[in-house]
């Protein structure tokens, strides 16, 4: 098999599992996927509908299917991010990448949104990101951060290193500590590294899982020892950790290792005595809520899955995104990294090839797939300056089609527009969907006053967003009624498009 067939399935099955995932990651039973979907389980794409921002200044998104969460979004920016020798620009990544996700990000914890806005302070660099908020009167500290944010996204450096272990978990260690603190999430992106470095070399036919599972546990306190805790950055990063906490770093990690091997004993003795899958997921507390979000546990969830499944990889996926109330998303996301880098991308079927930027996707392993083999050649773009810019939107001067700018995407133009009133009279959402040349499409959102709820707006372009909503929903007849009637208006409120929106989206 080609390694870029590999490189490929092993992205594109990572994007295409959170994109399952994601629609299945708030349903709490099969119950509420049925109202939901009208099926009992989910192995398609769906567009589907999400409430963001609160009651009263939220808005309806509508998830196209095949659309990812902020995992692949992430992933992405990861892969962004490294050099042309397989190292992490990591102020690049936490000043420009991960600062400027939070204008386009879908979905993604509080966790990593902390970290996102916190990194932008001018005294903050990658390495001393260490932020506190609270919730609910209850204060969580970012060595208390022990989720799989981190994981979520280092499947790039993996596979840009392959074969280079030490260097593998050296630069996932890094990145991860921009947005998490605690040995759960470091241990567990480090764990997830290894798999996919471990499982890509395999042929599908030779694969066994014993000798897998096995591999990845032999001498693990050894192989997750922190040969580079000298590096001066990491070395800081450590004393401030200590500084603040009643346990060491060295001490928390000592434990998280142990707990580990231990997870690893027990998934591999599940699998030997054929032990049911949701059971073994709810040991590993991926159902708990106290831990269903842990780095190490979801990890190793994805590395049980990929080995058990290792013969029907698709159905490794399909049970990761159907065990409801675990992190379903993230989960799918790991078993679909691995079970791309043993089988490659011809097990993708044809449904699930309307993934969101299917093409850029194939892009990026091949980026990643050059920069393993010493051929990478950086490719620069230059932005014009006098672009309208996505980044921190100030004014709501959009139409479909303008082109724009974004920083770190670069060019790309506006393929569609939404006007959304709130509950709280006087504001609306503006949405837009942006597509760049790069290959990416993104979704910004942004509340703003009305100025005037008799502000006259330009027809031309304000009622296309109309247009589409109602070609969508009203059948052939009534949609040509409904555009007439519009065209023949010399002038139309913003009040009069967004109550004809509203009426349409209720339609149903």
């Amino acid at each position: 098999m080609k390694p870029e067939t590999k490189y490929r399935g092993s992205i594109k099955l990572s994007a295409i599992g959170d994109a399952l995932g994601w629609m299945t990651e708030f349903e709490k039973s099969a119950q509420s996927l049925k109202e939901k979907f009208k099926i009992d389980r989910i192995d398609n794409f769906y567009t589907w509908k999400k409430n963001v921002g609160g009651r009263f200044y939220g808005y309806v998104d509508i998830i196209k299917a095949g659309s990812y969460s902020d995992d692949t979004q992430l992933l992405l920016s990861v892969a962004r991010s490294i050099r042309k020798d397989g190292s992490l620009d990591h102020d690049y990544f936490a000043k420009v990448e991960l600062a400027n996700w939070l204008d386009y990000a879908r979905g993604g914890g509080r966790t990593v949104k902390t970290a996102a806005d916190k990194i932008k302070r001018k005294s903050v660099r990658w390495f001393n990101n260490f932020y506190s908020f609270k919730v609910n009167g209850e204060i969580y500290d970012y060595r208390q951060s022990g989720a799989n944010g981190a994981a979520m996204r280092i499947l790039p450096i993996a596979l840009a290193n392959l074969g280079n272990v030490e260097k593998i978990k050296e630069e996932i260690f890094c990145n991860s500590i921009v947005t998490h603190g605690h040995p759960r999430a470091i241990l567990g992106a480090m764990l997830y590294g290894y798999a996919v470095d471990q499982i890509i070399v395999f042929r599908p036919e030779d694969f066994n899982w014993e000798n897998y599972i096995t591999r990845i546990g032999l001498d693990f306190p050894k192989k997750f020892e922190l040969s580079f805790v000298d590096k001066a950055e990491i070395k800081e990063w450590i004393k401030e950790w200590n500084n603040s906490s009643d346990k060491t770093f060295e001490y928390v990690y000592a434990e998280t290792i142990a707990e580990t091997q231990n997870y690893l004993r027990f998934v591999f003795q599940s699998i030997k005595q054929n032990s049911p899958t949701q059971e073994t997921l709810k040991k590993l507390g991926c159902f708990d809520p106290k831990t269903k979000g842990s780095g190490t546990s979801t990890v190793i969830a994805g590395i049980y899955l990929a080995a058990k499944f290792h013969d029907k990889p698709l159905n490794a996926i399909i049970e990761a995104v159907n065990s409801l109330g675990s992190d379903t998303d993230s989960i799918a996301a790991f078993t679909g990294g691995l079970v791309g880098a043993l089988h490659g991308s011809g097990i993708i079927p044809n449904k699930w090839k309307s993934v969101q930027d299917n093409e850029y996707l194939d892009k990026i392993a091949e980026r990643l797939l050059s920069i393993s083999e010493d051929r990478f050649v950086e490719d620069t773009f230059v932005l014009t300056s006098n672009l309208k810019s996505l980044n921190n939107l100030s004014k709501d001067n959009f139409s479909l089609d303008t082109e724009i700018k974004f920083i770190p995407l670069g060019k790309g133009k506006i393929t569609f527009i939404d006007r959304q009133p709130t509950l709280t009279k006087g504001k609306y959402n503006l949405i837009l969907e942006a597509y760049f040349e790069n290959g990416q499409s993104i979704i910004v959102s942004k509340l703003f006053d009305n100025s005037s709820d008799t502000i006259t707006i330009d027809k031309n372009n304000d009622t296309e967003t109309l247009f589409q909503i109602a070609e969508d929903k009203l059948n052939p007849k009534a949609y040509e009624k409904l555009k007439a009637f519009i065209d023949k208006q010399q002038k139309i409120t913003k009040e009069q498009i967004e109550i004809i929106v509203t009426i349409l989206k209720n339609e149903d």
